[in-house]
């Protein structure tokens, strides 16, 4: 049986069919010709290191022993530091330690990371994945050891991204709206266990708001159970609590944006 052909996949906020995604392509097509190359996603917002977090650290677990350039970057050209982590299963993630990386490593148990070095002086400031991330994924491909990529440092040091724990009371729960998909769909930050705690369960009546209007919507295991333009709440295919509108969009009948809370509570009110 021939060897394994290496992997590598890119996850990014430079919009699909870039000509950003198209250089990191290019960069470890030049370094390592005999590696598989993945899109994972381009369609993270931009700057949204958060959202990135999750939609990587989902991701990766499907892709075992892959290398993976991660970039969602707003502070590139600063100190923030510029990471490679080796995890369990013989992959890796490389990408900036701005808060992207944690929850992926911590998925895959990261064993070793390291701080990579600086881009040639001569190089932009401004694109790390063309001049730093791919570069190094590429001599990860082609089998250097991440030892030789920079100096260590704990993975346990990873940054974290901010993830706000949800507000739970019995018939209340407010958490944060961290993605918005192609149709309207709100997931956040809370799951299962939250909407037990809140009291709320299949065929529940309840009531979503960001601001003081309050929206009906029925707890639901699918779109179909309820009428068409209702909304509901679910449990998505993440695992996160989701609000939707059976086809509809649920973003904007709330007028919801990335970072905002959601509230829900017992409907009818009074």
């Amino acid at each position: 049986m021939s060897p394994r052909r290496p992997v590598v996949a890119f996850l990014t906020d430079f919009g699909a069919g870039s000509e950003y995604v198209g250089a990191l392509h290019a960069v470890v097509a030049r370094e390592c010709r005999e590696a598989d190359r993945i899109d994972l996603a381009h369609d993270i917002p931009a700057g949204d290191v958060r959202g990135g977090a999750l939609v990587l650290a989902r991701l990766v677990t499907l892709i075992p022993g892959a290398i993976v350039v991660a970039v969602v970057d707003p502070g590139v050209g600063t100190t923030r530091r510029a990471a490679a982590v080796a995890a369990e299963d013989g992959g890796a993630l490389v990408g900036p330690d701005n808060g992207l990386l944690a929850p992926a490593a911590r998925a895959l148990g990261a064993t070793r990371a390291v701080e990579l070095a600086p881009p040639p002086a001569d190089a932009p400031s401004t694109f790390h994945g063309r001049d730093l991330f791919a570069p190094a994924a590429a001599r990860l491909a082609a089998g250097a050891a991440l030892s030789d990529l920079g100096t260590s440092f704990a993975p346990g040091d990873l940054v974290a991204p901010d993830l706000p724990r949800p507000v739970v009371a019995e018939g209340q729960l407010a958490a944060t709206v961290v993605a918005i998909d192609t149709f309207g769909n709100l997931e956040l930050l809370a799951g299962p266990a939250d909407l037990d705690a809140a009291g709320f369960t299949r065929g529940d009546r309840i009531f979503a708001a960001v601001t003081d209007r309050r929206h009906p919507a029925t707890v639901a295991r699918a779109f179909d159970d309820v009428a068409r333009k209702g909304m509901l709440v679910h449990i998505d295919a993440h695992g996160q609590v989701a609000l939707a509108v059976n086809g509809g969009s649920a973003a904007q009948r709330l007028g919801a944006r990335l970072g905002q809370t959601v509230t829900f509570g017992r409907w009818p009110l009074g």
